[in-house]
């Protein structure tokens, strides 16, 4: 008899996978570093297939308040391209909805072990042993590992050279600007990076930036330092930010974030990786939370069906591939301030390029994974 799966991390990629294990009336062990609702640093803007994906675990982005996200406008210096997206959107925190997913983990069965860090995952005889803090050991065929930008130390993924740096800020905008960007999200385009602006739930707005390590540091290497050189590429970046009163005591950050990874399958060893941890889609594409959803519901209905890790993690692998690749292209190109101007260009021309990049960089629904 298999031994209930071990899940490492309890976002939204961890909390599909328990919510789905425990539907199916087993008791999953969810362990979780933080020990109550948590900012995080990505993930605030939702899809209409995201949004789906959600409700299918009983959590309801639109009960908690979301901010309904219809407009996507592109920025570049003093020109602006504006298109409608081609699904509704919603902006909600982190921090509400993980705390949703937890609950709805826990009320489903899963035991959850929260404020535990694992400081160890280690493999003997087909036994997966996860070590916390405080020196518990949890001893498992099968693990999830779902710790998002997080790595366990002993299974790092690759990290690229001079790797993006993510940073994000909640704000109180004052009316004017919280009137322009009701109902939008705002993506400027400066040398070297990326930053997104949007409406989350409670009137505020979240502003997220992506941006390569060389340039952060030729910039000052500061929170303030950044939006100055931000603001100074651009005089609506500049307009919305004014008079904003941050609503953190300090910017969310994580550097050396590995844009366009993918997990190798390895051989069937009983470790399914989930979310960040299977592959880190561009920022700008916002569909970071759609595979962390789909990865972790997916995960765990191959588990319950008798399908092996590797076998779960090529299909995972295909099913990811397409999406992937444009991603991939779109941030390099929205990184560079070689094409960044042509991309404007091009959008402002063609406002259905826009809408194209959003429909192109969705999670495509593939068909479930069958034992191999």
């Amino acid at each position: 008899m298999r031994r209930e799966p071990l899940i490492i991390g309890a976002g939204p990629a961890g909390c599909a996978a328990a919510i789905t294990l425990a539907r199916a009336g087993h008791q999953p062990d969810l362990i979780e570093r933080t020990s109550g609702p948590a900012d995080k640093v990505c993930g605030d803007f939702l899809s209409a297939d995201t949004i789906q994906r959600l409700r299918a675990l009983d959590v309801d982005p639109a009960a908690l308040g979301g901010s309904v996200i219809r407009r996507v406008r592109l920025i570049h210096a003093e020109r602006v391209a504006e298109a409608m997206l081609p699904f509704p959107a919603m902006g909600l925190s982190r921090r509400l909805l993980d705390d949703a997913l937890l609950c709805r983990a826990r009320e489903a069965g899963a035991l959850l072990h929260s404020g535990r860090t694992v400081r160890g995952l280690n493999v003997a005889d087909g036994l997966w042993s996860a070590v916390a803090d405080g020196g518990a050991v949890w001893m498992t065929e099968t693990v999830f590992l779902a710790t998002g930008k997080h790595d366990l130390r002993n299974l790092p993924r690759p990290r690229p050279d001079g790797g993006a740096i993510g940073m994000k800020m909640y704000f109180a905008l004052r009316p004017e600007p919280a009137r322009e960007l009701n109902g939008a999200t705002e993506l400027t385009l400066f040398p070297g990076g990326y930053a997104g602006l949007q409406p989350v739930e409670d009137g505020r707005a979240v502003l997220c930036i992506a941006v390569r390590r060389a340039e952060f540091l030729a910039y000052g290497g500061g929170w303030a330092a950044l939006l100055a050189a931000i603001e100074a590429t651009s005089r609506r970046f500049s307009a919305m930010l004014a008079g904003a009163v941050p609503l953190l005591p300090r910017p969310l950050a994580v550097a050396g974030i590995p844009y366009g990874y993918q997990a190798a399958p390895e051989p069937a060893n009983g470790l399914f990786r989930l979310g960040d941890q299977a592959a880190v889609i561009a920022s700008l594409t916002g569909d970071g939370m759609a595979i962390a959803a789909h990865s972790g519901r997916a995960a765990a209905e191959a588990w319950l069906s008798g399908v092996d890790s590797a076998t779960y993690q090529r299909a995972l692998l295909r099913t990811l591939a397409p999406q992937m690749r444009l991603a991939g292209w779109l941030h390099h190109a929205s990184m560079s301030s070689l094409t960044q101007a042509a991309a404007l260009l091009a959008a402002s021309w063609f406002p259905g390029l826009l809408r194209q990049a959003a429909t192109r960089t969705r999670l495509r629904q593939r068909a479930a994974v069958a034992p191999g």
